[in-house]
């Protein structure tokens, strides 16, 4: 029985330095704006340990699927500064210190979102490379080849280290013709959903508009259209965000915009996460039996749980009158197909997920 305790605790041990519920991690993806197109300045450059990127492309010397202090570029390696800069500092300002935020950037400007979807891409970059575009595939090398696959190697590791909080999606210039585009967007942000296994009431994506003052402000009522579709889509104004006037086009924003939108992404993360908030415990105190003779333990059994949120992965509950520990014992639930691991010490419940995740 000792013996098994200690590989029972062992298997706790592991688990709960394998994940961190207080590392909140976001998935961004889409062309030029959401890549970033400021120039960089020393300020930008400046770090901060609760505000880390999670390397998607292979370049700056740093290994992919790692995570560094965030600074540009956050994207690839002609990345500049855009929208996931200002939102990542907006976020950490707000949150509490405990919390910190990542981003993984997967973004290559004045692709179709047929490059994201796992069912077009291969055919799309062909179809690129036999009409000679090719300027943007030194990108898409830096990514692996597969933005898609990609963004689903990012998540996998962000579920293993933290918690999968949203997606941040910013794209539609260069599918300004496509007249299923928000069907398309819907779909890929479905496909990321059901491979990375995450639960989509728990798991909001943000859409930016295009800039309203560019060449493509017209289109925004199909960006509104993909964000409707979607259940957990969420819209973000670009209203008042500058758009620079270029050479040839007018589709980017100034560095102001980009500040602006990046932090209305991050106002309305902010927004979501305050509505995950379980609601406080009105029960009276009173209702619990103070008697240790007459404490129904079963009446503090919390529970069963599918979701993939571990922020609150440990849940106080009332505390039993006379000490008590209860031996660890390993069970699997038939449901979530799932190893758990689960004990009771002195009137706390804990259920572990061998594979790594604390549960409720």
């Amino acid at each position: 029985m000792i013996k098994k305790f200690l590989i029972s605790l062992a298997v706790l041990g592991a688990a709960s330095f394998a994940q961190d519920p207080n590392l909140h991690i976001y998935l961004a993806y889409g062309q030029s704006n959401m890549s970033g197109q400021a120039t960089v300045t020393d300020s930008d450059r400046q770090t901060n340990p609760r505000f880390l990127v999670l390397r998607a492309g292979n370049h700056s010397n740093q290994k992919v699927g790692e995570f560094y202090p965030a600074a540009p570029p956050m994207g690839h390696s002609q990345s500049k500064v855009g929208i996931v800069d200002f939102f990542g500092r907006k976020m950490i300002k707000e949150l509490p210190d405990s919390i910190k935020v990542a981003v993984a950037n997967v973004a290559i400007g004045g692709q179709s979102i047929d490059l994201f979807d796992k069912d077009r891409n291969k055919s799309y970059v062909q179809n690129a490379k036999n009409k000679g575009d090719t300027w943007w595939i030194q990108y898409l090398d830096e990514y692996g080849g597969d933005v898609y696959k990609r963004i689903v190697e990012m998540g996998k590791i962000a579920k293993q280290k933290g918690v999968i909080k949203g997606f941040l999606f910013h794209q539609g210039e260069a599918d300004y013709q496509m007249n299923d585009w928000p069907k398309r967007v819907k779909k890929v942000y479905d496909d990321l959903i059901s491979e990375l296994g995450l639960d989509p009431e728990k798991t909001p994506i943000l859409i930016g508009e295009l800039a309203p003052t560019g060449d493509l402000g017209w289109r925004n009522d199909a960006v509104k259209e993909a964000a409707n579709l979607i259940p957990n889509g969420h819209l973000i104004s670009a209203q008042g965000c500058p758009a620079l006037k270029e050479a040839s086009y007018t589709l980017h924003f100034t560095r102001d915009g980009y500040q602006t939108f990046g932090e209305r992404y991050a106002e309305k993360m902010l927004e979501i996460l305050k509505k995950q908030e379980p609601a406080p415990d009105t029960g009276k105190k009173d209702s619990v039996a103070t008697d240790s003779s007459k404490t129904d333990s079963s009446k503090v059994m919390p529970k069963d749980s599918t979701s993939q949120d571990s922020s609150s992965a440990i849940r106080n509950v009332p505390r039993l009158q006379t000490t008590e520990v209860q031996s660890p014992k390993i069970y699997f639930d038939s449901r979530e197909q799932t190893l758990f691991v689960h004990f009771r010490k002195n009137g706390k419940e804990y259920r572990y997920r061998v594979s790594g995740r604390k549960d409720n």
